[in-house]
């Protein structure tokens, strides 16, 4: 078993241990995705002397019909150019007989199994949890707008900074660092440097904890009192381990999975969490939104941070909603949305993204049951969407 980062690094040994008589599996096959990614090239390169190979992902293609092209390489790779004869120009702005053309070909090649073949009970409608900005952060949102109008995707970062805690406006953003909250692969490696006045840096210094970090709290402590254990998702590290620190300062038991934590202490965290040695789980998609299974222990999930990354969201609840799950049991996701007056009478960047969410996941369903690949919004046009009420 080998992760899409070390096959680059074992592509000779895999090749030479794999023959006709092999069966390759590759699992979430959409991160290799990028046309001429090291990962893709390895994984193509090693699935030429396979006998068999199956290619497996929860996510059909999040942003153009290019995102096919490495796994139709790993999975025929003597037989592409030949059958399919997709050039990456035609995946990417394909026509729409083109779009018909490249769905009936791919037709007899691939096959989808829903959760609700699988007799999944459904989840409860989200609870979505409107928190009003207090008056530091009306500034404070009305300041970021006028200095990331230019560049929505560091406006987007600093207002979920401003909405956990303002405290990191005050630190630099390395966009690289963020790379993975986006549902397409972009080159960003800009660095923003936090440059405000003495009067900005004062606001911020005096903000206080958030009206949402309040709602938080409030909300899982209910949970916590009716003994039900929560997944609390965010996307900042400092985010995380300030929820910590916050729950905990109130007696309830918290463990924090990221990055940065070794995989033997992830998984004895994830042991102790379903042995039921504490409360509350907090940790970001990019860390635990695959293959991990909490639908025993817990039903409860709620969403402090969250983009657009349809994969990650998708994923993210697929820890306590899935296949094993007891008919009668309930499943129940929390949205938190930050309300900011405006002449329309409010705007919520949260809730924004959130309909935006909820577009995709109803169009990916409805490919699911039609039996066809459909083509999600570039990160770009995401922005523009989500930004427009605010009239950037």
């Amino acid at each position: 078993l080998f992760n899409y980062e070390s096959i680059k690094s074992y592509q000779e040994e895999l090749s030479s241990i794999i023959n006709a008589e092999t069966l390759l599996v590759f699992d979430e096959v959409h991160k290799i995705k990028r046309i001429d990614g090291e990962y893709a090239k390895a994984a193509i390169h090693i699935a030429r002397r396979a006998g068999f190979t199956i290619a497996m992902t929860g996510t059909p293609i999040p942003n153009s019909y290019a995102d096919i092209y490495n796994v139709l390489h790993v999975l025929y790779p003597e037989d592409y150019e030949d059958y399919f004869g997709f050039q990456v120009s035609t995946l990417k702005a394909p026509k729409q007989y083109e779009i018909d053309r490249i769905n009936n070909k791919l037709q007899p090649f691939f096959c989808r199994t829903t959760k609700a073949q699988l007799n999944v009970p459904a989840p409860n409608s989200d609870a979505i949890l409107p928190v009003a900005a207090t008056s530091e952060e009306i500034k404070l949102f009305r300041i970021l707008l006028k200095k990331y109008k230019k560049n929505k995707l560091l406006l987007m970062l600093r207002i979920l900074q401003l909405e956990s805690d303002p405290l990191q406006l005050l630190e630099a953003i390395n966009l690289a660092d963020f790379r993975y909250i986006l549902d397409d692969d972009v080159d960003v490696d800009a660095i923003d440097y936090a440059d405000y006045s003495n009067d900005i840096i004062t606001l911020i210094n005096n903000c206080g904890r958030t009206s949402k970090t309040q709602q938080c709290i409030s909300t899982i402590s209910g949970l916590v009192m009716q003994n039900k254990p929560v997944v609390l998702w965010c996307i900042f590290v400092n985010t995380i381990h300030a929820l910590a620190k916050r729950l905990t300062a109130i007696g309830i038991k918290v463990k924090c999975v990221y990055g940065e934590v070794a995989l033997s202490e992830r998984q004895k965290l994830l042991r102790e969490f379903k042995e039921g040695k504490y409360q509350v789980l907090i940790s970001n998609p990019n860390t635990l939104a695959e293959s991990i299974s909490l639908h025993d222990i817990c039903h409860d999930a709620m969403y402090f941070e969250y983009s657009f990354n349809l994969v990650h969201l998708l994923q993210s609840k697929d820890r306590i909603h899935r296949l094993g799950l007891a008919a009668d049991q309930y499943t129940q996701f929390y949205f938190l949305q930050t309300m900011y007056p405006n002449e329309n009478g409010y705007y919520s960047m949260d809730e924004e993204i959130y309909h935006r969410l909820q577009e995709k996941e109803q169009r990916m369903r409805k490919a699911i049951e039609a039996d066809t690949l459909e083509v999600m919004p570039t990160s770009d046009e995401e922005l523009e969407e989500i930004f427009k009420q605010v009239g950037l």
